[in-house]
């Protein structure tokens, strides 16, 4: 019984199950596959792994997703294995990555090869001190999109828009609650109620404030 609740919380990244609020130009331009370099900008659940992955899904077996901890993959593989490469928080790239990264995007211009690159970053490359200038700057040349953050009501309507998707029943008040007293981050609000969702079917109680309490140590 246990696993088949954790399982009905289980959701495979796509554009459809993704909350723009105030990104659906992103979204528009992510699925357009219309631009070869593009990196999006955002804090840690901000989404833009959620984007990355959906990106990567939509695509299929030609597209690979990587992070900083398995990118060491030689740019010539990556160009004959996939025409869609995304490449997550690539400031945590250490310098001997950065050089390879570099190497794929000059092969891709040197060649003339039509192969889609995304990346992201936690903040915008130039405040990002310890990239390689050459780095920097091919990263520059591209798109940089930032995810916006939402105000409180828009943060509200994307809580109550996935807890209609999951049905799962939770008051105007625990929303409010969770928002003010918990996080204003979305993704982190996610796995929050996701978590609450879990544990109130397991024990047989409504969601409420206590209960939140509990669950969260608030």
């Amino acid at each position: 019984m246990q696993t088949q609740i954790l399982a009905l919380f289980e959701t495979k990244p796509s554009f459809e199950n993704f909350m723009p609020i105030n990104n659906q130009h992103i979204v528009n331009l992510l699925t357009s596959y219309s631009q070869q370099f593009i990196n999006i900008i955002g804090t840690k659940y901000s989404g833009k792994t959620h984007l990355l992955k959906a990106w990567c899904s939509q695509i299929g077996q030609t597209a690979i997703y990587l992070t900083d901890t398995d990118i060491n993959v030689s740019s010539d593989d990556l160009i004959t294995k996939y025409t869609h490469i995304a490449i997550d928080d690539i400031d945590n790239l250490n310098d001997l990555q950065q050089i390879q990264l570099f190497n794929l995007f000059n092969a891709l211009k040197l060649q003339k090869l039509n192969n889609q690159v995304l990346t992201s970053s936690s903040c915008a490359l130039e405040k990002i001190p310890h990239l390689r200038d050459e780095f920097r700057t091919r990263f520059l040349s591209g798109i940089n999109l930032t995810l916006k953050a939402p105000n409180d009501e828009e943060l509200k309507n994307a809580l109550i828009f996935f807890l209609s998707k999951e049905s799962i029943t939770m008051g105007s008040n625990e929303c409010n609650y969770l928002i003010n007293h918990y996080t204003r981050n979305i993704g982190l609000l996610i796995q929050a109620t996701r978590k609450i969702a879990d544990i109130a079917v397991t024990q047989n109680r409504n969601i409420t404030i206590p209960l939140i309490k509990e669950i969260l140590s608030i």
